[in-house]
């Protein structure tokens, strides 16, 4: 759920203990096997900015051997939540070593503290671990946070036509997810527990409680969901080739802890290729569906830059996206990039009908942060549902 998602920061970057690039491989072979030296004569090596190729700013070696204390700011550009905001992380790397001797290397197992406002008076804080047991091919995340967000919500009433519903909502989330790698690196098996105890607040007189059901609105919503991963992208960050598939079904019983009956399946497909070199496309492709006795709240929408979130909901979403990127310069440094996608919502319930097909798109620019993980970051502009956003991207927008 989307609002689960608001209490943490884009950790995408540092996450995903279990894949490496064959050039960090490489670059800790070489260690293991360099001959002893007396370290006692040898200053520490300093933490190196630049890249070896380009000598341009280039922040992998920093991601190689970041530990300890380190902050991670964020800014915050979703539309629906002021189109402004700033989030800092205050993160703990605890670094890993491999289990087993010529294993990959690992990412630092995370303990991280984040906070958020936004300039539509959104804010929230949360808590997070992460961590891995690499003998055993495990992952695990812990987290719980707290937010008080104002979103606006869209439904159709009789007469009137399409009216705008701003709601307060405070959710207090408690999360619990644990995969398993069944086969190197690219097949995941999880399991993923969530609780929500939900508070909802309005300004109107007289909110229609034939659209909202009021009497759901101070309600607990526990879930359990399993789901299955395929992930055979060359890279978690900005990927060049390959394609990842996820799908997970949701189910809300009163043994979840949840004041809601009801089920949800979602899956989503990423394809990345390269028809010539320095093109890269990307296509994708997801759908969603969730069944009567939900909260109005967990509702999918469509998810597309240009669209802010909740916007068009429905019981039920598909979305089509491609994204055309191109890498320019001699050493590809920088890149610039080209989007569009289509989504519609299905509904039984009359406020929320909609016919129509809603088309998003957009342009932006990359630049390789760091090469030997193949990250990106930039910007992009998008023009959808009547107005122009802007979104600050680390990765793939694909990957959140």
């Amino acid at each position: 759920m989307i609002l689960a998602g608001l209490i943490s920061f884009n950790l995408s970057a540092l996450e995903e203990p279990s894949y490496s690039s064959d050039s960090i491989k490489k670059k800790k072979n070489k260690e293991k096997t360099a001959p002893a030296k007396d370290t006692t004569l040898v200053p520490k090596k300093k933490l190196s900015f630049k890249d070896t190729l380009d000598h341009a700013f280039d922040m992998s070696d920093y991601l190689v051997n970041m530990h300890g204390f380190v902050p991670w700011p964020a800014i915050i550009s979703e539309p629906a939540l002021g189109n402004f905001g700033i989030g800092m992380a205050l993160i703990w790397m605890s670094p890993k070593k491999s289990a087993k001797k010529g294993e990959q290397f690992h990412f630092p197992d995370i303990t991280a503290f984040a906070g958020m406002y936004t300039l539509n008076n959104t804010w929230g804080f949360g808590l997070l671990r992460q961590g891995t047991f690499p003998s055993i091919g495990m992952r695990y995340t812990v987290g719980l946070g707290y937010v008080d967000a104002n979103l606006s919500f869209y439904r159709e009433v009789p007469v009137v036509g399409e009216k705008e519903y701003l709601l307060n909502l405070k959710p207090f989330v408690v999360a619990l997810d644990i995969s398993e790698n069944l086969y190197r690196n690219k097949i995941f098996a999880g399991l993923r527990y969530q609780f929500m105890l939900m508070r909802i607040g309005y300004d109107f007189q007289n909110l229609p409680d034939s659209i909202f059901n009021k009497s759901t609105f101070d309600k607990n919503f526990g879930t359990l969901e399993p789901y299955f991963e395929l992930d055979y992208r060359n890279t978690i960050f900005t990927p060049d080739k390959g394609f990842r598939f996820k799908t997970t079904y949701t189910v809300g019983r009163a043994w979840t802890g949840s004041d809601f009956n009801t089920d949800k399946i979602e899956s989503f497909i990423n394809v990345f290729v390269m028809p010539v070199k320095r093109w890269v496309c990307g296509l994708k492709a997801a759908g969603t569906y969730v069944t009567d006795g939900a909260p109005f709240y967990y509702y999918p929408y469509i998810d597309m830059r240009g669209i802010p979130m909740q916007r068009y909901q429905g019981q039920g979403v598909i979305s089509f996206e491609t994204e055309q990127r191109v890498d320019l310069g001699k050493n590809l440094r920088w890149s610039i990039l080209g989007f569009v996608g289509v989504g519609k919502t299905f509904s039984d319930s009359k406020y929320m009908k909609d016919l129509s097909w809603h088309v998003a798109g957009g342009a932006g620019f990359r630049y390789l942060l760091a090469r030997l993980f193949r990250m990106r970051m930039g910007v992009d502009l998008a023009y959808g549902s009547g107005q122009l956003s802007y979104y600050i991207v680390l990765g793939h927008y694909w990957n959140r």
